[in-house]
């Protein structure tokens, strides 16, 4: 009974053994020289494919790179690596991960409570033709060898943007040390190469002669290094490095001259020339000037003595002050006469302003844009010749209590506030009406002539500065 038993159980182990020994082997021979279910190698399906198939897949799908050399101003070349024979091959990883598959692996993978798929990423073995890519980067231009001491220099130039130093002793480029850089590149599967980062360049020592170049340049630099930044409101001029290259005096053979101290002589009339380019730009007395009046429409008043005028001999001094110190300044530059408002052009009445419309005798006062004040007024007789100034003027002054003297008058008044030379707008307790056509046969000496009770309220109003506009 126990032999029948041993024998039995014998059958019952053995028979599933054998069983699974044959199809381990029919497994194993089914998949000898192809790829398992269940495996993605970089984004390739592999089942059923042998290594030599899926890699010529990874190939064709792999694109031959660019190769990019950077130099050290930044400027790139690039090149294909096609033009050295570079190839890529997964064929040694994909023999590697094929010769690793387990049978067991595989059941699991049928039988799991769940199908997962392996995915493998690979990088290829690469080669390329060394003799191909010498001969390619010995005949590249951006490449060629520069970093022999012979025959370089050190001296001060200039261009448009004004003197610089000139340097042909400083990363000077290794031939050598850029072809070994990128050799090792490719080694790693790099496909890029900073010169500069990969120490391809070398300098030179200075000679006596250079040395002197360099401490002219020290000095020369304290200067064209400083900066002026002048402010008018949103708007900015730069005195730079090439505005304070003119001001830097040289003789006829562009040789720098010396004071006595032994600075850079500065030539004051290039700084002159340059502080009247600004008055030009930024003055506005006596610029002409559109004006949208109450009565609509528009109208020009050509001249002025309204706006700003830029303090020429202060603006002189302080160049020739600051510059050669090495400092970049910001400037809101010094005015003989300002504007009310801060506004650098010709637009600069603002909102707040007085208006003498001399063809229909009004005046008006605005304040931010709102009328405040309007009221008929009588000015320059037309008729003797005393008609008042067409002018964008201001007030320049506010007295109470004056007599106005002139050829043949003198007039008290309560109220005075001059605008235009001797013109000036006042009470006038001898007039009884105001407005109409008045002031062609009677008219006032040229004065703007106001009813007492609107020339009161203008007085406590109106501030010193404040713009006016007189017109036809």
């Amino acid at each position: 009974m126990k032999k029948v038993i041993g024998i039995t159980l014998g059958v019952l182990i053995l028979v599933p053994a054998i069983f699974l020994g044959i199809c381990y082997g029919i497994v194993r021979y089914q998949y000898k020289d192809t790829f398992m279910p269940g495996i993605f190698i970089n984004g390739v399906y592999t089942a059923d494919c042998t290594p030599e198939e899926i890699n010529e897949t990874l190939k064709k799908d792999t694109e031959c790179p660019q190769f990019t050399v950077t130099d050290k101003e930044g400027n790139t070349y690039t090149f294909s690596l096609a033009e050295i024979n570079y190839e890529q091959d997964y064929l040694v990883q994909l023999k590697r991960i094929h010769a690793s598959q387990s049978v067991i692996g595989l059941a699991g993978w049928f039988f799991g409570d769940e199908i997962k798929f392996d995915e493998i990423q690979i990088d290829p073995d690469t080669s390329y033709e060394e003799s191909v890519l010498k001969k390619y980067l010995d005949e590249a231009e951006y490449l060629e060898d520069n970093s022999d001491p012979k025959d370089k220099i050190i001296e001060i130039r200039r261009d448009h943007n004004g003197y610089y130093l000139y340097d042909e002793t400083k990363n000077l480029l290794s031939h050598e040390k850029a072809v070994n850089a990128i050799s090792k590149a490719l080694e790693k599967g790099e496909f890029s190469v900073d010169l500069l980062q990969a120490e391809c360049y070398t300098e030179i020592d200075y000679t006596s002669q250079m040395q002197k170049t360099l401490e002219k340049w020290d000095a020369l630099a304290s200067y064209v290094e400083s900066s002026v930044t002048y402010t008018f409101g949103d708007k900015t001029e730069v005195v730079d490095c090439a505005e304070i290259s003119n001001f830097i005096a040289t003789d006829e053979n562009g040789k720098f001259l010396y004071d006595e101290s032994g600075s850079f002589y500065l030539d004051e009339e290039k700084i002159k020339e340059y502080v009247t380019y600004l008055a030009d730009k930024y003055n506005t007395v006596n610029k002409p000037r559109v004006f949208s009046p109450t009565r609509g429409g528009s109208v020009t008043v050509e001249t002025g003595t309204y706006g700003f005028k830029l303090n020429e001999k202060a603006e002189r001094e302080y160049l020739a002050k600051v510059i050669g110190r090495r400092n970049q300044l910001t400037r809101k530059p010094e005015f003989t006469q300002t504007a009310y408002t801060e506004i650098y052009n010709t637009d600069d009445i603002g909102d707040t302003y007085i208006e003498v419309d001399l063809t229909n005798q009004m005046m008006y006062y605005y304040e931010n844009g709102r009328m405040r004040i309007d009221t008929p007024v009588v000015t320059g007789n037309t008729s003797l010749g005393r008609g008042t100034p067409e002018k964008v003027c201001y007030v320049y002054g506010k007295e109470r209590n004056r007599t106005l003297r002139g050829e043949g008058y003198a007039s008290f008044v309560n109220y005075w506030m001059p605008v235009y030379g001797g013109v000036g707008i006042h009470d006038a307790s001898w007039r009884g009406s105001y407005g109409g056509k008045i002031y062609k046969t009677n008219g006032s000496h040229g004065c703007i002539n106001t009813p007492y009770a609107k020339v009161s309220k203008l007085y406590d109003m109106v501030e010193i500065g404040t713009p006016v506009i007189i017109f036809y």
